[in-house]
């Protein structure tokens, strides 16, 4: 009988892609939008690793540019993946432990499609990356949320936690640097989480997306203290900057690789070869850490910029200033209540594109997400005072 399956129900358009096309259809239209809603960079990779693959598309014979892959990904790009782990965090993770996937996205898929069983509860923060929520459930899974408290920093509670976990515990999610926050896990919350996971034995998946994006402090990376019970899912669309290109990997325990490289393969055979090619020779050139330290340094401005207009134009605005990542997390509960109908009216009348807070959290349904590295600082000041208008003259009716 023709039909659908009932799963596929699970699995909805991202939130993003959805403003990412009304955007689109507004700039056809010779609307002028102020993009505060992206979680891609406003930075080109470098032109050093440009130059040099073009050289290779246009000099280089046979099809080492154009074919198929091994599906766990070029041992090349999996060796200078292991080196800058062990360069950036001082963790030793073999080539073989590291499966290269086509995008972060892909790579939480795999992992879920590898770890869970239906009837299996996963423990998400809230707040927290929305993508999560559609793939466990679509793979049977029951979620269950702690709560963060903005006043707090968005500390995680361990001793909360612990209250969560029960015998179908399968696994804790933690995003650090964080989205939508900006919050970054310190060392002995992060030692603690671990301990707790071994103790229980469930699984962390650890997503590290922002990694090398930290602006004060560092990244800790949870692995050191539980490798058998870490997945670790990363991407290359925020450093170098090619979410375009869909690449990331997953790094995690020998007995689970081998599951995470089947699960990649059903979904696409094998990573992109160009995009493969393009960030091992990123990751081995010296011209790497200049261009972080510059995106860095742009990115922290671009944040004190904004941080600098919420609280000049929005002064009952609550936050945490990110010490991570790409965006402004902004509770507006003393403006608003919907934060949806928020984020439709500075589409449609201001020109102004956020992601509403519900996307991400059942507590701050007031708050909404703010992206600090597409726009230029005069345009994010902009489109803040933007947000100050909307509130100041639909406030009382959102």
């Amino acid at each position: 009988m023709r039909g659908f399956s009932q799963t596929i129900t699970f699995l909805r358009e991202s939130p993003t892609r959805k403003i990412d096309a009304i955007r689109e259809r507004l700039k056809r239209e010779n609307r002028d939008v102020i993009n505060l809603s992206a979680g891609q960079p406003g930075i080109q990779p470098p032109i050093e690793i440009r130059s040099m693959l073009a050289n290779q598309l246009i000099e280089g014979k046979g099809m080492d540019l154009y074919g198929y892959t091994p599906s766990q990904g070029i041992m090349e790009l999996r060796e200078a993946v292991s080196e800058d782990l062990r360069r950036l965090g001082g963790i030793d993770v073999s080539p073989d432990n590291i499966v290269i996937t086509a995008g972060g996205q892909e790579g939480m898929f795999a992992t879920f499609m590898t770890i869970l069983n239906p009837g299996d509860e996963v423990i998400l923060l809230d707040p927290t990356y929305f993508g999560y929520k559609p793939i466990i459930e679509y793979f049977g899974g029951r979620i269950k949320r702690l709560g963060l408290s903005l006043n707090e920093g968005f500390r995680v509670d361990v001793e909360k936690l612990k209250e969560l976990i029960t015998n179908k515990t399968k696994a804790l999610v933690i995003v650090s640097p964080d989205n939508p926050t900006g919050s970054v896990i310190d060392r002995d919350t992060a030692k603690a989480i671990a301990d707790l996971a071994k103790d229980e034995d469930f699984w962390i998946v650890s997503d590290e997306a922002y990694r090398t994006l930290i602006y004060e402090g560092e990244h800790t990376y949870i692995y050191r203290y539980a490798p058998d019970h870490v997945i670790s899912i990363n991407t290359f669309s925020k450093d170098p900057g090619i979410p375009g290109w869909r690449l990331g990997f997953i790094y995690g325990p020998s007995d689970a690789v081998p599951k995470l490289k089947l699960a990649a393969e059903e979904m696409t055979y094998c990573p992109p070869v160009i995009a493969q090619r393009f960030v091992t020779m990123y990751l081995r050139s010296e011209v790497r850490f200049r261009h972080l330290k510059y995106i860095v340094e742009e990115y922290r401005s671009r944040r004190d910029a904004a941080v600098k207009a919420l609280r000049e134009y929005l002064p009952e605005a609550r936050f945490i200033v990110p010490r991570g990542s790409m965006f402004v997390f902004a509770d507006l509960s003393g403006y608003i209540k919907d934060s949806e109908r928020l984020a439709e009216l500075l589409l449609e009348k201001f020109g102004v594109t956020v992601i509403p807070g519900t996307y991400f959290s059942d507590i701050y349904r007031s708050a909404i997400r703010i992206s600090f590295v597409v726009e230029s600082i005069d345009r994010i000041v902009e489109g803040i005072r933007r947000i100050a208008e909307a509130v100041s003259e639909y406030g009382r009716s959102l």
